[in-house]
């Protein structure tokens, strides 16, 4: 079969089994695969010219010097074939314990994502090759079935977290050899860019791609296609094993995706790793290593009703907190400070927090907060973190207890109380703000009630949110 029919036929059952998007987009990097893909697909458009419109994206990873050349040729290309073009340039910021090839990989996807239109398909260039390099690296790695699946043939992502509109993937060669390619090219006579460091053994890739599997291939020639049937029964393995802990995960869900940690120990250590799994992929996060997962059970599962484990991996963490599991990102932690109230400019708040202002007259703005606060020349108004020893009396109650007690009661995880901020006045806590909302004290409320003596200086104390304009 050429390679023109086998990708009208990719692209047939594609049809058969997802709503086929018309705006096809050609993930292009100039080097010869995804030369190839883009020329195919193009033939298949002039055979064919209202099935689908055709485009492509370059991707300059700022790694190499001759990215504008590449850049150059891949709009060259497209535009002697007709083809809408745009090339767009990523930062590669390579995190602790993340390698470069990994980065690069993550900063050219959200690209694509973020560029493509939406509902439209990008095409990659993956093939046979491609997929036996991937899933000996995941061999090497020790992964288990979801690994050993290699590339996936079809994945459908959102735009971003907040936009449920979709980008969807597509591999057509991957059961398409190298060798393959390489003859269409020869065929067609096109011409393409050799990427250097594509032969640079230092990275894993190419080590297997230059040392292993030409050996490989040389004692066993079939080996491309074998592990490519291998990773396609992997895949539809660890598609059942994905459907059996789905149905033991449902039960399991709390509020703020969190996980039922009784009903995780109910099930079996293998189950338990696996439900996880699940769970944390449902949320783009990275599933840690079998030895971070190991110490889940007894360093967090299994720990006391009172204690506050923690296990950090990459930069996510689990925490629990009322019987509940939770993932929840590494942030920055806010060190004890108290902040002095001005009337002369605002106050800023770290992380991002908020602000305060102190004024005589005010005009609210939607969202705004406000409390009334007295005499603040004699007793100046401050807002500290940390420290929550302290007595407080919530409006609406008779009863003062510590801040800790009252955290406890209101079932305030450990993790969210350094960035609660007291409000203070003369040592005494007037209010509180806790996740962007005012808690007034009772005699603060006392006082703006019954207080009626002219005399008084008030001043308004005022929180806007972070993203609240300042109209004071």
């Amino acid at each position: 079969m050429s390679l023109i029919l086998h990708l009208q036929e990719q692209l047939s059952e594609l049809a058969r089994h997802n709503s086929f998007p018309t705006n096809v987009v050609v993930a292009y990097s100039a080097g010869i695969d995804s030369h190839v893909l883009l020329h195919g697909l193009w033939q298949l458009r002039k055979q064919q010219p209202e099935t689908f419109t055709l485009s492509a994206i370059y991707i300059d990873h700022g790694l190499s010097p001759k990215a504008k050349d590449w850049h150059q040729h891949c709009a060259v290309v497209c535009d002697a074939l007709n083809i809408q073009f745009q090339g767009a340039k990523v930062t590669v910021d390579v995190d602790k314990g993340k390698g470069l090839e990994a980065q690069a990989r993550d900063a050219r996807y959200a690209k694509l994502i973020e560029l493509a239109p939406t509902d439209s398909i990008v095409m990659l260039a993956q093939h046979q090759d491609d997929q036996l390099e991937t899933v000996l690296l995941q061999l090497k790695r020790g992964a288990g079935p979801k690994g050993l699946s290699g590339m996936v043939r079809f994945s459908t992502h959102p735009k971003s977290l907040d936009n449920p509109q979709q980008v969807h993937f597509f591999r057509p060669l991957l059961d398409i050899s190298q060798a393959r390619i390489q003859a269409y090219a020869d065929e067609h006579k096109l011409h393409w860019q050799e990427d250097d460091s594509n032969l640079n053994t230092d990275f894993e890739r190419n080590f297997i791609r230059h040392k292993i599997n030409p050996l490989l291939q040389k004692r066993w020639p079939q080996i491309a296609q074998s592990v490519s049937r291998s990773a396609q029964l992997c895949a539809q393995q660890q598609m059942l094993l994905e459907e059996a802990t789905l149905d033991k995960l449902q039960p399991l869900r709390r509020q703020r995706h969190g996980l039922c940690i009784s009903g995780l120990l109910k099930l079996s250590e293998p189950w338990r790793a696996q439900v996880v799994r699940l769970w944390l992929s449902e949320q783009g996060i990275l599933s840690p290593s079998q030895a971070v997962l190991a110490q889940v059970s007894p360093e967090l599962l299994e720990a006391s009703e009172d204690a506050n484990p923690i296990i950090r991996w990459q930069n996510w963490q689990l925490r629990r907190f009322d019987n509940v599991l939770y993932v929840l990102g590494l942030t920055d932690e806010l060190s004890p400070c108290q902040l002095l109230l001005s009337v002369t400019k605002p106050l800023e708040l770290p992380l991002f927090l908020g602000r305060f202002v102190l004024a005589a007259e005010v005009t609210l703005e939607r969202d705004e907060q406000f409390l009334l606060v007295n005499n603040i020349h004699q007793n100046p108004v401050s807002i500290a973190f940390g420290g929550y020893a302290r007595r407080f009396t919530p409006a609406g109650t008779a009863h003062s207890k510590p801040l800790k007690q009252w955290f406890k009661l209101w079932r305030i995880p450990p993790w969210e109380r350094g960035t609660i901020g007291m409000i203070c006045q003369h040592d005494e806590v007037i209010g509180l703000l806790i996740k962007g909302q005012l808690h007034l004290a009772k005699s603060t409320v006392d006082a703006q009630i019954y207080v009626s003596d002219e005399q008084v200086t008030r001043h308004y104390l005022c929180y806007q949110s972070s993203s609240c304009p300042a109209n004071i």
